[in-house]
């Protein structure tokens, strides 16, 4: 320790270290501000806070050295460090929505805090203490932050969670190595602190480290969501046309004669267009999220729902038969026609569907098979609506190329 001391500057060190927390308050700040029109990223307003206590705290140790000095500068520019260092686990547990039984670390750190408090107030700013009841403290924050990092659970984020975790732990090692330290030399002055250096080039590193960490993090999650977005319809949830025509191209191509086989069912609503003229595109949206929550929870595993129009759906069954499709055909419409969907508050509507489906034969590839289950669709629409039909029953009308009417 006291070599480290000797190679290097403790005022230098908490410069250093102000200096570098806020960067990163900054940084946090800049994207907290950039982010909130387009999406809500929780936690980043506590990091830039976290951050900026702690500067703040280092810069009020620093004040000494430009001859500003007042009873319980040390104190103060340590309940600043300690309350940053709580903020940062705050963080933590808001970004992943977890609790961590908060409860409990809060009552250990509150209790450090007021003994130190009370007895600075008694006793004077006596630099042993300090640093056993402060580093104890950290300990505590950092140890909890390290957890919560360690139970990331979003496996985009989870590596960058994981090296954050680490270095917390590391951190957690250096101030436990620090407090150890003054309790193993109880005549040690308390005017000279030799583990100043230590502890500072320690917290040097954790920053330096863990604010990449986090920015690794949101850049892992931003990723994910674009892989999402590739993936999904944003109004409704489910997979898009893109997933579905994908899909259903690779297996219509690679199954085999011996194989059951697919089917491919196109879902329109019925007078859609009344319903946006009624209500407007925000009821109209509502009504078709309603729709998609009904179709996914009638749609099982490995069948796949898609949105694939406006307000028409597509459903790819896998390894079926033709009583099993029409059976399902009419467990859709059903479902859709029986319930009740709010558009407006205190406003219910009943809505239908017309259903086109095609069992795929042998001969037949993926665009052939949507092109005869949106015959049928059509066929729907044209004998009434609310009903579902099989490409099975138009051999008369397979010259046509009609599509459905909404």
């Amino acid at each position: 320790m006291e070599s480290l001391a000797r190679l290097t500057h403790a005022g230098t060190l908490l410069i250093v270290n102000a200096l570098l927390a806020a960067l990163s308050s900054a940084i946090f700040t800049a994207l907290h501000l950039s982010l909130r029109r387009t999406r809500q990223i929780r936690g980043l307003l506590l990091w830039a806070s976290s951050n900026a206590l702690i500067a703040v705290g280092f810069f009020v140790l620093i004040l000494p050295a430009f001859g500003i000095g007042f009873p319980g500068l040390g104190l103060l520019g340590n309940m600043l460090i300690d309350a940053g260092t709580a903020f940062g686990l705050a963080a933590v547990l808001v970004y992943f929505g977890q609790t961590f039984r908060i409860g409990l670390v809060l009552a250990a750190v509150s209790g450090i805090a007021a003994v130190e408090v009370a007895y600075v107030i008694g006793h004077g700013e006596d630099l042993r203490f300090m640093v056993v009841a402060g580093g104890s403290l950290k300990v505590v924050l950092t140890i909890a932050t390290a957890i919560a990092f360690w139970r990331c659970r979003d496996v985009a984020q989870r590596q960058a969670a994981r090296v954050a975790a680490a270095f917390h732990g590391l951190w957690a090692t250096a101030l436990v190595i620090r407090v150890s330290w003054w309790e193993l030399h109880p005549l040690m002055s308390g005017a000279y602190d030799p583990t100043s250096a230590f502890g500072l080039l320690a917290r040097l590193v954790l920053t330096w480290v863990i604010t990449p960490c986090i920015l690794w993090m949101l850049s892992r999650q931003f990723d994910a969501e674009l892989v999402q977005l590739a993936k999904e319809d944003p109004l409704t949830g489910v997979p898009n046309r893109r997933v579905i025509w994908e899909l259903g191209e690779r297996i219509s191509v690679e199954r085999s004669p011996l194989e059951r086989r697919i089917a491919v069912l196109i879902v329109d609503v019925d007078h859609f267009k009344r319903i946006n003229d009624r209500w407007g595109h925000p009821g109209g949206d509502r009504a078709l999220i309603a729709i998609a929550e009904l179709l996914h929870r009638h749609t099982r595993a490995p069948n796949l729902l898609a949105r694939v129009g406006g307000e028409e759906f597509m459903v790819l069954m896998i390894d079926t038969d033709e009583l099993e499709v029409q059976a399902f055909a009419e467990e859709l419409r059903a479902a859709v026609a029986g319930a009740s969907i709010s558009v407006v508050p205190e406003h219910n509507l009943a809505c239908t569907v017309s259903i086109g489906y095609h069992l795929l034969g042998m001969g037949d590839g993926w665009t052939d098979a949507v092109t005869m289950a949106d015959r049928a669709l059509y066929a729907a629409k044209r004998d009434g609506r609310n009903r579902a039909v099989s490409s099975a029953s138009l051999a008369n009308e397979r010259g046509q190329g009609l599509s459905p009417s909404a």
